[in-house]
């Protein structure tokens, strides 16, 4: 016998409660993958970057975690440890990752800071976003740009992502001992041999485009990994995702650039067969040559010379370009990891079919 929707034998307070509740249940067109993206771009704060980032540069002086005032600031980074600072930066990286659901751990020997937001329906396919949150020597060494500026990146793409489900698993990644050439990175990648990466992304000084030693050279970004078609092709794939959601960034025309690429943490990854590649505001070759001449400073800051419009130069941060790097790299990992639309509100579609259904 066919069932018949009928509200007469309900009660008053349930017929207004189905009356106000049918609107809801209408069914409406589901968001198009390039509108859950726009979405989830739209959501990166330059302001959250930069609280990030300050806090990073500060650690040393127990701003974050008295116990870790070391009087200057500074997070070097070796084997089994680090400065009070490198130990302050570790744990804000630990305890923010961990306040947005993610599942951290610490891992390995040079206390690799490792957050996952696991997949849905092909968890075995990761994809990874890091950067290295340690500073270069002994003494005062910020580390605004080199590199608070990529680990903060870190920590808002994670802020983003970690609010929807993926198909893919994504892991954000603070490595240590960078400096150390790349102790930390290299320490990792033997850890996950078998595991199937599918592509990672290191933000490492994204936040001092212009160049000390010339003026004339544009503010482009550069993307460095090895000359192999699958490096290539990934790197592709980014420069693509800022093509459409952050037009304004502006690429070397060399870019993918292929030299030096093994000079930060997206090295041991290429070396163990996975696809890497570095975002960097110049190149390896360009940073040693000058164009940042408080590279590895204690000018680094955001209180510094290399902030200063009245230094030299005149050249300062420029939070608008990081921002536009952290808005392709959510949009990258978005794509590629795939992002899951929110279901439907099952829960009313239920309660109302619930009291409408009447039995034959």
């Amino acid at each position: 016998m066919k069932t018949i929707i009928t509200t007469k034998r309900l009660s008053k307070t349930s017929r207004i409660f189905i009356y106000l509740l049918i609107p809801l249940l209408v069914p409406t067109a589901a968001p198009t993958s390039a509108q859950i993206i726009s979405e989830l771009v739209g959501q990166v704060s330059q302001t959250q970057y930069q609280n990030y980032h300050l806090t990073i540069e500060n650690c040393g002086l127990g701003l974050y975690n008295p116990s870790y005032n070391q009087g200057y600031r500074n997070r070097d980074g070796w084997l089994g440890g680090g400065s009070l600072g490198n130990q302050e930066a570790c744990q804000y990286l630990a305890n923010e990752f961990s306040n947005m659901g993610l599942d951290v751990t610490i891992q390995g020997n040079y206390s690799n800071v490792v957050a996952e937001l696991k997949g849905s329906l092909a968890s075995n396919n990761i994809f990874i976003v890091g950067a290295h949150y340690d500073t270069y020597s002994s003494g005062e060494r910020p580390g605004g740009d080199d590199n608070a500026s990529g680990t903060a990146g870190v920590l808002e793409a994670a802020r983003i992502l970690s609010q929807y489900n993926f198909e893919s698993t994504i892991r954000f990644i603070g490595f240590n001992a960078e400096e150390d050439w790349m102790k930390g990175s290299q320490d990792y990648v033997d850890s996950i041999a078998g595991e199937n990466i599918v592509g990672m992304i290191n933000l490492d000084m994204i936040l001092r485009p212009a160049w000390d030693n010339d003026p004339t050279e544009p503010v482009d970004l550069d993307i460095t990994t090895s000359n192999t078609a699958f490096c290539l092709d990934w790197a592709d794939t980014f420069i693509s995702a800022a093509n459409t959601y952050a037009p304004s960034l502006y690429f070397d025309s060399d870019t993918p650039n292929t030299q030096y690429w093994y000079a930060s943490d997206q090295a041991p990854f290429i070396e163990a067969g996975f696809a890497a590649f570095m975002v960097s505001e110049n190149t390896a070759g360009e940073i040693w040559s000058g164009s940042n001449v408080y590279y590895h400073s204690s000018e680094d800051a955001t209180d510094g010379l290399a902030n200063d419009p009245f230094s030299p130069s005149g050249v300062t941060y420029d939070y608008i370009f990081a921002t536009d790097i952290v808005r392709t790299t959510v949009a990258t990992l978005a794509l590629e990891a795939v992002v899951i639309p929110e279901p439907a509100t099952f829960l009313l579609l239920g309660i109302g079919a619930l009291l409408l259904r009447r039995r034959p």
